[in-house]
């Protein structure tokens, strides 16, 4: 026993909290003069129990002794005396007494996430207990109910435990009932709590005792003596009960008796009508739910009620848990004290109140949660979510209520009622429970009703727990009934924890705030208040302190309990509220600020109106931090603002103003600029407004948020400038903020709030682009008519609400169900982002929104957030919240852009603008960007204009030349472009003078620290057309920029040679790309050419193209548009000379670029070959092909792309579909997916389309670029994946889509950028290539038309899967004539090849085939130089000729090997294979047979 009383003593939290009691301890029992009066007190507590026989006896000694009434006079006042010294003496000693204040307080400074203490691995590990549970031998003693058994031990507290039985007769009268439960390990039982939930139509029970046995060490049976009903209407009214335990049967444990006085408070209306109850929480335990009641008429006005509780010893009281259920119909109830005698332990401890418990008064709180001495604490505010199932009759009218509990179960938070709930069919209703315990992260809750009510059956879908304290939200999933009649009848339910749906939110600490209006006349206001606090680790967001129980009133102070993260020290305060009415002014005197653990405390004089007809008509007050906690109280300056409206058209504006001013320490908040000190009518063209704000010292003004709220009929403005400066500073430390731009809807880029920052070079480059994509729900009724706000919060800091008035994909009606609208944000660079607050006004005749995600990508970060909602914003839906803080459930990395700011100047000659649509691509020495448009909502590129344009794209290093073009569009294409400039932010270390001299590795290490900002200008001049009709007839132009001399230009002429077969000319436009080691010429479109009707079959057609100089030519790409009647072409070589270094390259091609020949491309990549190869035999029509395609492929990677078109309705598309594939080095320009080899008609629903695409070192790809250009009948198309295998690189990556691409569908979008999903990437062993010659006999009938393939063997029989040699059957008809030469190159593994396996199938009008010989190159590892192997066959693969065999083993003869020698020469050797392969097995079509040859 002395072992178990140690034990108990460790369920002290905190080791210092131990140390206290054991000095408290000591110090007790040094003063064992307090122990008689405490004695004295007790028994006087116990005596009062008999208050009506004491005036009896008092009376009888009267009697007896008159004479003596003088000395008892005297010995009354001697008592007296004495039992003052006894308070005095006990309220020392309970000065001295565990201060549980301190220890919980102290607990919540030192709280940790990740605390853990020894003994959970112990309380997780299942235990199995036999519960035998004997129903007394009294009438009646039976129960239909579901009882329910707690058990408490050393190590923990289990969950409720239902004890089912299959048996019905399960707790009937003097019946013995045995369970297994396997529940948590506790270690040794201390108590049980059995208990029943009061359903059925017998509930009440007589319970004889409980047995409990240990399964594990069967010795270990604990017996829990009971002999009480458990019932509402028998014996003490109690269905729950705390039995002790012992493991001698015939032991007996003796209850603690706790008398509780409960002091109702002289108070209009203070007394009750509804049921109170109360729970007494001591080191060891809590009493549990306990209702207060007896005969008398209870809870009075002024009354005190007194009341006894039974219960195992619950140690020194800790607090209690004391309210009522608001029945009846005078529930509020003013509470003055409660005092508990502790009859075991022989103290008294008194609990101060004196507050309301009522729904319409004070704080509407019916339930508190009091320490010893009732000093005030802090309330730990769990934020409870409890959702109703969406099912028929899920609602309840029951009352309900939820129990927390903290790790182990040790420390819970009792029963709550949840009042005020509707619990009506989806609907989620929210309660802040506010408690002095701190229970979270939770492991369990239990939830439950009191089954009272016309409907009580209640479906619970699932309960959410939020502390802001600990900042950790959790979800308990419950989707059962909680009704007697339905499933398993139980009321109430524990819950677990979904692990994986916990969020980590930001932590906020509680404070406390204290409100003081001043005391003259009229200085009340009925306005909502507005707050928010600045420190030097951040600042708060606005709270809204509601002004819905008469505060804010004359002379009167009012306190809040409010939430802050850590601010660090608060330096200021601003406040302010919304109503601009005669009668909402208020004269604030001061507000007191103090964090309820540190008692840290700050104050805010004022001592000012906030009244638009008062002082200087402001209604919003920004107030310096005062105080011990603060070094340095911040001054209050006015700044002087200037606002210059530009002189354009229509640039005036009727829209409501605003300003914020954004310094070094802090910022002024938004201001709505109301009163211009010049001006009557403000921001009129040409105007300078004037405008004073006054605010906290800011410091330095680094930037200045400005804009309008859109309304008004003319509501666009043209802003020049704002200019900053401190009222009585001199006009040199004036700060100009040049802006330039229109604040409109339909102009620039449509925002209507911008960003500005001081003077300088490159204003686009300081601001960053946040783009905003949020998805709104496809259910019903999702879409809103509301105007949606949202604002994001970075490390750095958080941009303002930012009105989502303006889309990027420009859908029309935004907020529309099962779309996705694309809003900018461009603001200052707020860091990782951690969430956002996203709402919308309520306002609107179709305000809800069902809003289903929202994800935030910033390129500049390369970083992109997935922010998952799926949730209505609707007053009448849910939890009726219209704005929600969302965190990120996922961060993926993208492809990092940085800014560009692009000015374009447009001519001022007759006729220079244009309205074509004008695109850019910038090269640098580290690459190229994407081709990237130039477009605004404004009329671009007009005469004597220049327009400004921010482009994120990749950073290609230092600029080298500039693409710019358009595309012949529009009324009036023509455009004279006079110049671009281009400015781009880089970095350049600035030195030290100490690290100069330093010339160690130390200096490297700290170059990252000493990085600054600069802006870097390139000008490019181009003063020409861009025009069919002028100069040279060219769209498109490359400019070099002035900045740099080293930079040359050059000449390339290329010789195009078009095929001498038939039908090898083309109608089509061609267009050509070259690629040199440095750059690349852009795709330039082949038009004039030394021939008037260019590309006819046999021609040599000539073309001059000028660019900066490439360098070593490396490759080549040529297509068509596949216009004109015949597109089709035969391209046999195309040779270009170098004018600069008279060098020539030879790209030989010898291929169809056609949809319906070849493998249907209609664009290639070329790489140029050595000219010995070329001319390499005296043939070169025969030779060519078979010597020049394994050179190429083995450049060249294929890529078979597969495209799955989705199941949805009408997912197929009739319009033509492109892609682009990007890689690390380079990308395949845009390539139209023409010729599908698996259908013929392609992207139909549910297909899977297969494509083959050739590129030359485009490197490791990273994203494509696919889409389609809207044409045809049905063009929207449902895209859900892409699938790309590169056997050359040995990998399959999978491009996710599941969206749709449809103007009408989705974001409106029909162009998207997939990025591979890297679990779903495939690798295995690359393939090389391989060239096959096929060489038909001779001899009659030797052709066949069926499909041939071919397999080949590597060492150790490895083989790859066969494969044909004829993609379909128009190639089928073309080889394999009678004596005919084919070559194929095919990939394979890139073994050493020991035989062949050859045939076909069988089929077609003359599939009986004469083979001749096969011969296989490849090329060699080192060097230059090919490997020719040689497998002779001279045989009939024909059913019926020779032995019938269709399928043949070949087995190599000769070697031949051909090397490139230095001196430009092919070195040839042949050898003979000596030991070739044995042919062990023969093959019958289909399938191989063994037999001896």
């Amino acid at each position: 026993m002395k072992d178990k009383k140690k034990k108990s003593k460790e369920h002290i939290e905190d080791d210092e909290e131990e140390e206290v009691v054991l000095e408290k301890r000591k110090k007790k029992k040094a003063s064992p003069k307090e122990e008689p009066n405490k004695r004295s007190k007790s028994k006087g507590s116990v005596e009062d129990d008999e208050h009506a026989d004491k005036p009896r006896k008092e009376k009888n000694k009267g009697k007896k002794s008159k004479k003596g009434s003088d000395d008892s006079d005297e010995e009354k006042r001697k008592k007296k005396k004495e039992k003052q010294k006894g308070d005095r003496s006990k309220s020392k000693s309970s000065k001295k007494a565990y201060n549980y204040q301190e220890i919980y307080e102290r607990e919540l400074l030192t709280y940790r996430t990740e605390s853990s203490d020894d003994g959970e691995d112990l309380y997780h590990k299942k235990k199995v207990y036999e519960v035998v549970t004997v129903t007394g031998d009294v009438r009646g003693a039976g129960t239909d109910a579901n009882i329910f058994v707690t058990l408490f031990g050393e190590y923990g507290i289990t969950p409720k435990v239902h004890l089912t039985s299959k048996s019905r007769t399960a707790f009937e009268k003097n019946k013995t009932d045995v369970f297994r439960i396997k529940t948590n390990n506790v270690g040794p039982i201390k108590k049980i709590r059995i208990e029943h939930d009061n359903t059925g139509m017998s509930a009440s029970w007589f319970l004889d005792r409980v047995v409990i046995t240990d399964m594990n060490r069967p010795h270990l049976r604990f017996y829990f003596p009971c002999n009480q009903w458990l019932s509402k209407e028998e014996g003490d009214g109690l269905y729950v009960r705390d039995l002790l335990g012992s493991l001698n049967p015939m032991d007996v444990p003796k209850l603690n008796k706790y008398i509780v006085s409960v002091f109702t408070g002289d108070v209009k209306g203070s007394g009750t009508d509804a049921d109170v109850f109360i729970n007494i929480f001591g080191e060891h335990g809590d009493t549990g739910e306990r209702r207060l009641d007896n005969d008398k008429d209870n809870f009075e006005r002024g009354s005190e009620d007194k009341f006894t509780i039974e219960s195992p010893n619950l140690g020194r009281l800790k607090k209690i848990t004391i309210g009522h259920n608001s029945k009846g119909s005078s529930a509020g109830w003013f509470l003055d004290k409660v005092i508990i005698d502790d009859i075991g332990n022989k103290t008294v401890v008194e609990f101060p109140v004196n507050r309301w418990f009522a729904l319409d008064e004070d704080d509407g709180k019916i339930q508190r949660d009091i320490l010893v001495g009732g000093s005030q604490t802090t309330g730990i505010v769990y934020n409870v979510s409890v959702v109703t199932g969406d099912i028929r009759g899920a609602g309840t009218n029951s009352k309900v209520h939820i129990i927390l509990h903290g790790s182990k179960g040790l420390k819970n938070s009792g029963k709550i009622f949840l009042e005020g709930g509707q619990f009506e069919r989806g609907i989620t209703d929210i309660f802040n429970v506010e408690l002095a315990a701190l229970l979270s992260p939770l492991s369990r809750v239990t939830i439950g009703h009191d089954n009272c009510g016309v409907s009580s059956g209640w479906f619970c879908e699932k309960v959410i727990v939020y502390c802001a304290f600990t900042g950790i939200e959790q979800t308990f999933p419950c989707r059962k009934w909680l009704d007697e009649d339905e499933g398993d009848g139980l009321i109430e339910r524990e819950l677990y924890e979904m692990v994986s749906l916990r969020q980590k939110r930001q932590k906020k600490n509680p404070w406390s705030l204290w409100i003081w209006t001043s005391d003259i006349k009229n200085a009340g206001t009925d306005a909502n208040v507005f707050l928010q606090l600045y420190g030097n680790k951040g600042k708060s967001d606005a709270m809204c302190l509601d002004n819905n129980s008469d505060n804010f009133e004359t002379g009167q102070t009012d306190k809040f309990m409010i939430e802050l993260p850590d601010l660090g020290t608060i330096y200021k305060l601003r406040i302010w509220h919304e109503k601009r009415h005669p009668f909402a002014g208020w004269h604030l005197n001061k507000v007191t600020l103090m964090k309820s653990l540190t008692k840290d405390k700050y104050n805010f004089k004022c001592g000012r109106w906030l009244d638009i007809n008062e002082d200087d008509n402001e209604i919003i007050r920004e107030l310096p931090a005062e105080g011990d906690c603060v070094d340095e109280v911040q001054p209050l300056v006015k700044y002087r603002v200037i606002i210059y409206t530009g002189k354009v058209g229509g640039s005036g504006t009727d829209a409501n103003v605003f300003i914020c001013l954004i310094g070094l320490q802090g910022d002024t908040g938004e201001r709505v600029l109301y009163d211009s000190k010049n001006n009557v009518n403000k921001f009129e063209k040409g105007n300078a407004d004037e405008f004073i704000i006054e605010a906290v010292s800011l410091k330095k003004v680094m930037r200045v948020r400005i804009g309008h709220d859109g309304r008004g009929g003319s509501c666009g403005w043209y802003l020049d400038k704002v200019v900053v400066k401190e009222e009585g500073a001199p006009e040199a430390q004036a700060v100009e903020f040049p802006c330039y731009r229109w604040l409109d809807k339909g102009e620039d880029d449509g925002q209507i709030v911008r960003e500005l920052v001081p003077l300088g070079d490159a204003q686009m480059l300081k601001n960053i682009r946040y783009h905003v994509i949020v998805k709104t729900g496809n259910v019903s009724g999702a879409s809103s008519d509301s105007k949606v706000f949202i604002k994001l919060y970075g490390e750095k800091g958080d941009t303002s609400k930012h009105s989502l008035a303006i889309s990027d994909n420009d859908l029309g009606n935004y907020f529309e169900q099962g779309r996705v609208d694309v809003f900018i944000i461009d603001t200052m660079d707020i860091g990782k982002l951690n969430r956002l607050l996203i709402g919308h006004d309520n306002v609107g005749l179709q305000a809800g929104w069902f809003l289903d995600s929202v994800q935030v990508k910033v390129p500049v970060h390369g970083r992109e957030y997935m922010f998952p909602a799926h949730r209505w914003l609707c007053k009448d839906e849910a939890d009726g919240k219209t704005e929600i803080e969302i965190y990120p459930s996922e961060i993926r990395d993208i492809e990092k852009l940085i800014n560009y700011e692009v000015a374009v100047r447009t001519g001022d000659v007759t006729g220079a603008g244009t309205d074509a649509k004008v695109f850019i691509q910038i090269y640098g020495e580290v690459g190229k960007t994407e081709v990237v448009r130039l477009r605004s909502r404004s009329d671009n590129f007009v005469r004597g204009a220049t327009e400004m344009f921010k482009v994120e794209a990749r950073n290609v290093g230092r600029l080298i030349k500039l693409r710019i073009g358009h595309d012949g569009s529009g009324l009036a294409p023509g455009w004279f472009l006079e110049s671009v400039t281009i400015n781009r932010l880089n970095f350049r270390v600035v030195e030290d003078d100490k690290k100069k001299k330093k010339k160690k590795k130390k200096v490297e290490k700290d170059v990252d620290g000493l990085q600054e900002e600069v802006v870097e200008t390139y000008t490019f001049n181009c003063q020409r057309w861009l025009a069919r009709d002028e100069g040279d007839r060219e769209l498109v132009v490359e400019l070099l920029p002035e900045e740099y001399d080293d930079v040359e230009e050059n000449s390339y002429t290329l010789h195009v040679i078009t095929g001498n077969v038939m039908g090898a000319g083309t109608d089509a436009n061609v267009f050509v790309n070259i690629y040199g080691e440095t750059t690349d010429t852009g795709e330039r479109s082949l038009k004039m050419s030394n021939h008037l009707n260019k590309f006819e079959r046999g021609q040599e057609d000539i073309f001059l193209i000028k660019a900066i100089d490439l360098g070593v030519l490396r490759k080549l790409r040529i297509r068509h548009d596949n216009t004109g009647g015949n597109a089709a072409w035969f391209l046999d070589r195309v040779e270009i000379v170098d004018e600069k270094d008279d060098t020539t390259y030879f790209f030989p091609c010898e291929r169809w670029l056609a949809v319906d020949e070849d493998d249907g491309q209609i664009a290639r990549e070329l790489v140029p070959v050595d000219e010995a190869f070329l001319n390499k035999g005296s043939d070169r029509a025969k030779q060519s092909q078979a010597t020049l395609g394994l050179e190429q492929k083995a450049q060249s990677t294929t890529y078979t792309v597969r495209v799955k078109t989705g199941e949805k309705k009408n997912a197929g598309t009739d319009a033509n579909v492109f892609i682009t594939l990007f890689g690390e080095k380079d990308d395949t320009g845009i390539v139209n997916l023409k010729a599908s080899k698996t259908y013929k008609n392609k992207f139909e629903k549910g297909n899977i389309d297969e494509f083959t695409i050739e590129a030359v070192d485009i490197g490791a790809l990273k994203k494509i670029l696919i889409g389609h250009d809207n044409h045809g009948g049905c063009a929207g198309w449902f895209l859900d994946w892409v699938e790309i295998d590169a056997p050359s690189l040995g990998q399959i990556l999978r491009f996710p889509c599941g969206r749709w691409l449809d103007k009408s569908e989705d974001d409106g979008y029909i162009v998207r950028d997939l990025f591979p999903a890297d679990l779903q990437t495939k690798d295995y062993v690359p393939f090389v290539p391989y060239e096959i010659t096929v060489y038909t006999s001779d001899i009659y009938g030797a052709g066949t038309d069926a499909d041939v393939f071919i397999v080949l063997y590597g060492r150790d029989g490895a083989c790859t899967h066969q494969k044909s040699l004829c993609l379909n059957k128009r190639e089928r008809k073309m080889c394999f004539e009678r004596g005919a030469v084919n070559k194929f190159v095919l990939e394979d593994v890139g073994e050493c090849i020991e035989k062949i396996r050859i045939g076909h199938d069988g089929r077609g009008i003359k599939s009986g085939w004469h083979l001749d010989r096969v011969e296989i190159r490849r090329l060699l590892q080192k060097g230059k130089g090919s490997e020719t192997i040689i497998f002779p066959c001279e045989r009939w693969l024909a059913k019926s000729e020779d032995d019938g065999e269709i399928i043949r083993e070949l087995v190599p003869l000769e070697i031949i090997q051909t090397k490139l020698l230095k001196d430009g020469t092919l070195k040839h050797s042949e050898s003979t294979v000596e030991d070739a392969l044995e042919s062990k097995y023969s093959y019958t079509e289909g399938e191989g047979k063994a037999e001896n040859e």
